[in-house]
């Protein structure tokens, strides 16, 4: 959840501060000239020079004063505030990438699994080496918070990148806007709502990256990462100083990423089962709340894991219903002196639509006619990574994800990514990361690998 704007104490306060110890400045300064009258030498030009030296004082104080009544103008003349007068935060991230992708893959600016030259060799994603530099995966967001609403604090937030219809094969010159998470909590002391647009529930954790930032590392190698809208509930079940328990529910938009062959206009087969999907985790905290801490950042302290479920519904034909379901595990937790791990794994069936479950497939089809619906897939997969920051000017971190789907129809039948990635940050907001991502892919025939590098320089905001 976005982090509580209590905590940064307003510019305008300190502002004030300074503006009232110049208002104290400039009215000591008669009490201390009449202090200093019998002291003042009689010799008229020593006179002179002190009471002009006084005056100096006062036209500098003059303008201390002026400068800071127009800083708190500005201060109050550039804040963002909503019709409903709540104060919107803003923040962004200013990034350009730039890659360099040799070998075959899904696709260059993003790799997800490499590609087999035999899908056809004279496509441009199936070049020796793609080169290229994107601001796709620039970022926007904002936040507002507000206290006492129905007794709860209401928190919201949302966040867009710039990478619409970007894996399209002629994708757009001009970076479209997309909406990636919208979301508002309503906060009781035990007790937490939220509705929007959000991770599955059941994999609410992303890799440490710069060069994943529009669709995340590992997907397609363990990650379900898909933001579907839903309505989530949590419930804080027993606290014993700083342990907590909680169990959390979700009802998600249906979603399979795939569309029945013989259906007229061509309707997703998880919207036409007429039924949400459900999920639910347990949860077991240690320290503080992680969704207090950057998602993006190396965590000092503490821990969680989670168990989770999920169970949804397919309807690729007229007469088929399917069950697509998971069972998962999660972890982030801190090591100590700067280190941390986090990861998840699942088990489940029919789970492309959360996000690169069974390696991008539901079905396998292999040897079947293009009307075939094909056997549903069942994947087992999970991934790990390790960060460290030892200077604040420095973090880095390992990992590796890996997908294997069970099934002789299928055509991708394991996917392993490995990734290294080192941020320097010389000054705020400035930043430089060189992210590696080596990718290995086994099909019916065979195995494929690629390789990616990614250089990211840009400024948070």
């Amino acid at each position: 959840m976005p982090a509580d704007p209590t905590s940064r104490p307003p510019r305008v306060a300190g502002t004030g501060a300074a503006l009232l110890t110049g208002a104290l400045v400039l009215l000591s300064a008669p009490v201390a000239s009449a202090q200093q009258r019998d002291s003042i030498p009689r010799d008229r030009g020593q006179r002179t020079t002190t009471l002009d030296s006084l005056a100096a004082q006062l036209a500098r104080t003059d303008s201390a004063l002026a400068l800071l009544r127009q800083q708190v103008a500005t201060e109050s003349v550039t804040a963002v505030r909503m019709r409903s007068r709540i104060q919107l935060d803003l923040s962004a991230r200013l990034v350009l990438n730039s890659s360099l992708t040799t070998g075959a893959v899904s696709a260059a600016e993003l790799p997800i699994f490499a590609a087999p030259s035999r899908a056809n060799a004279n496509t441009l994603a199936m070049a020796p080496s793609v080169f290229g530099i994107s601001m796709r995966q620039a970022l926007l967001g904002g936040s507002v918070s507000m206290d006492s609403v129905a007794g709860a604090t209401l928190l919201a937030d949302f966040e867009l990148d710039f990478f619409a219809r970007a894996l399209e094969a002629a994708p757009p010159l001009f970076p479209e806007p997309r909406l990636r998470t919208a979301r508002v909590f309503l906060l009781w002391p035990r007790t937490e709502v939220m509705f929007g647009m959000e991770t599955p529930l059941i994999s609410d954790l992303n890799p440490i990256s710069t060069a994943g930032v529009a669709i995340p590392v590992f997907a397609g190698a363990g990650n379900l990462w898909n933001w579907l809208p839903q309505l989530r509930l949590t419930q804080t079940l027993a606290t014993r100083g700083q342990w907590s328990a909680a169990v959390q529910g979700a009802v998600i938009s249906p979603n399979a990423s795939e569309r029945a062959v013989s259906a007229t206009p061509a309707t997703d087969i998880g919207q036409a089962s007429a039924r949400p999907a459900v999920e639910s985790r347990l949860r077991l905290r240690h320290g503080v709340a992680l969704d207090d801490q950057p998602a993006q950042g190396v965590l000092t302290s503490g821990f969680e894991v989670g168990i989770g479920t999920h169970r949804g519904w397919l309807r690729p034909s007229r007469d088929g219903l399917l069950t697509s379901w998971a069972l998962t595990a999660d972890m982030r937790a801190s090591l100590g002196h700067g280190v941390e791990i986090r990861g998840e794994a699942y088990r489940g069936s029919l789970l492309r639509g959360l996000g690169g479950g069974g390696i991008g497939q539901n079905f396998g089809t292999l040897g079947l006619a293009p009307t075939d619906v094909g056997a549903p897939l069942t994947d087992v997969a999970g991934w790990l990574q390790v960060n460290a920051q030892w200077h604040p000017m420095l973090s880095h971190g390992v990992g590796c994800g890996t997908a294997r789907v069970v099934g002789n129809r299928a055509d991708r039948r394991r996917n392993t990514v490995c990734t290294g990635h080192a941020t320097w940050r010389p000054a705020v907001p400035l930043f430089v990361s060189l992210e590696y991502r080596g990718l290995r892919t086994r099909y019916s025939d065979g195995p494929w690998s690629a390789r990616h590098w990614n250089l990211a320089i840009g400024i948070d905001l």
